[in-house]
C-alpha cells in the first residue's frame, strides 16, 4: 500500500481564486489578501469562477454564495469532482445567510462561512486556521484521534485514492469492464460518461447504473468478493483513474469511514436499482422514455437553467429506458412532434420542454 505523503506547512504565497459579482468586494478583500502576501486571481462569476478554477487548481477559493448566473452552490458543486480539489479549502460569504443556507453550505463541503461585511483580521485569521488544519491534517490516525470533521476527512480518502494514479482513456462504445471478469481495480471516473448493462439472452440491452465525473465503478464486485455482474461501455471519450485493488481492499479494512461510505454506496445503489425494476414493470412506454431523458438529465446535466443535450445511439437510449429500440425511436419521435425534445441527424437529443416530461411521469 502506498505511504501517505508528509505535508510541509506553509501559509505565505497560496493561491488563492476569489469569485464575487461586487466591485467592491474584490477590491477590498483583493488589497488584504495582497498585502498579507498570497498570490491572488479573481472571477466575477459563477461560470467565470469555475473555468478559472480548472485553469489554475487554486488552494483556496473564496467565493460569493449570491452570484450572477451560477451561484455559490453551484460552484461547489461542480468542483468538488475535480480531482485536484481535495486539499481545497472553500470559504463561502453571504450577507444574510439563513440557517438552511448554511447547514447546505456545510453539508456540501464548504469549510467555513464568513457574514458580510468583512473584516480584513477575520478573514486573515479563518484562513490562517484552515490552511493548517487542512495541511497537517492526516489520513491515517488512531481511533481516539480521529478528530475531523466528516467532510474534510473524505477529502482526505478521495485525494489518498485518487491523487498519482494512472489514468486510462476510453473512446466511444469502448468496453470498460466485461460481464465475468475478475475485479483487479477500484475505477475513479474523471472525465467522461459510461453505463454498466446487462445482456438478454435474446440479445436485449438493460442499463442497470448510468457513470459521471466523481463516480467510482467497481467496489460492489471488490467489496463482496464477486467477479464483475455487468458490462461497462463508454458513453461517450472516457478518463477513468486506476486504483490496485489491494490498495482498495486495506484501505476499506483499516480505515472505518472509508468502509462505511462505500457500505452506504452500496446501499443507495440496490435501493437505486429497486426503484428502477418496480418502475419498469409498472409503467407506460411514454412513462418508460420521458423517464429516461430525465435520468439522463439529472445524471449529465452541468446545471439546472442549462438546456440538457447529449449525443447517444438509439440502442444505448434503449436499454436505459427498458424498451425495444423501435419502440423508443418511434416515442422519441412523437415527443419530437409535440416539441418536448429535438433530435438531431447525429443523434443527439435535446431537452425543450422538462416540465412536460415531469408531469407524463407523475
Amino acid at each position: 500500500m502506498r505511504p501517505l505523503k508528509s505535508c510541509h506547512l506553509y501559509i505565505m504565497k497560496q493561491k488563492i481564486l476569489l469569485i464575487a459579482s461586487e466591485p467592491s468586494i474584490r477590491a477590498s478583500i483583493s488589497e488584504i489578501l495582497e498585502l498579507a502576501d498570497y498570490n491572488l486571481v479573481q472571477a466575477a462569476d459563477g461560470k467565470s469562477g469555475v473555468e478559472m478554477a480548472t485553469q489554475e487548481c487554486p488552494d483556496i477559493i473564496i467565493t460569493e454564495l449570491t452570484l450572477s448566473g451560477l451561484d455559490g452552490f453551484g460552484v461547489l458543486h461542480l468542483l468538488q469532482t475535480k480531482p485536484w480539489f481535495g486539499h481545497t479549502v472553500f470559504i463561502v460569504l453571504c450577507s444574510s445567510c439563513d440557517k438552511h443556507e448554511l447547514r447546505k453550505a456545510m453539508e456540501m463541503g464548504a469549510d467555513d462561512i464568513i457574514i458580510k461585511p468583512i473584516e480584513g483580521t477575520e478573514l486573515l485569521s479563518c484562513l490562517e486556521t484552515r490552511i493548517r488544519k487542512r495541511e497537517l491534517g492526516g489520513l491515517w490516525k488512531k481511533k481516539e484521534e480521529q478528530l475531523y470533521s466528516t467532510a474534510e476527512t473524505e477529502r482526505e480518502l478521495h485525494e489518498y485514492l485518487v491523487k498519482d494514479r494512472n489514468v486510462d482513456r476510453y473512446n466511444k462504445k469502448q468496453l470498460i469492464v466485461k460481464e465475468g471478469e475478475r475485479p483487479t481495480r477500484l475505477y475513479y471516473l474523471i472525465n467522461g460518461k459510461a453505463r454498466a448493462y446487462k445482456t438478454h439472452p435474446d440479445g436485449k440491452d438493460l442499463v442497470i447504473e448510468l457513470y459521471g465525473p466523481g463516480d467510482y465503478l467497481g467496489f460492489v464486485e471488490i467489496i463482496n468478493g464477486t467477479n464483475h455482474d455487468e458490462t461497462v461501455e463508454a458513453i461517450d471519450y472516457t478518463e477513468l483513474a486506476l486504483i490496485p485493488r489491494k490498495d482498495f481492499e486495506d484501505l476499506i479494512s483499516q480505515n472505518t469511514l472509508a468502509s462505511r461510505k462505500f457500505m452506504e454506496k452500496i446501499a443507495l445503489r440496490n435501493s437505486r436499482l429497486h426503484k428502477r425494476l418496480l418502475w419498469l414493470a409498472y409503467h407506460s412506454l411514454r412513462q418508460k422514455v420521458a423517464a429516461a431523458l430525465l435520468h439522463l438529465k439529472d445524471k449529465y446535466g452541468c446545471t439546472p437553467a442549462d438546456q440538457f443535450e447529449i449525443n447517444m445511439n438509439r440502442a444505448a437510449f434503449a436499454s436505459i429506458a427498458g424498451t425495444a429500440i423501435e419502440s423508443s425511436i418511434r416515442t422519441l419521435g412523437e415527443f419530437k412532434a409535440e416539441r418536448i425534445i429535438e433530435l438531431d441527424h447525429d443523434g443527439t437529443i435535446r431537452l425543450l420542454n422538462e416540465k412536460k416530461l415531469e408531469q407524463l411521469i407523475g
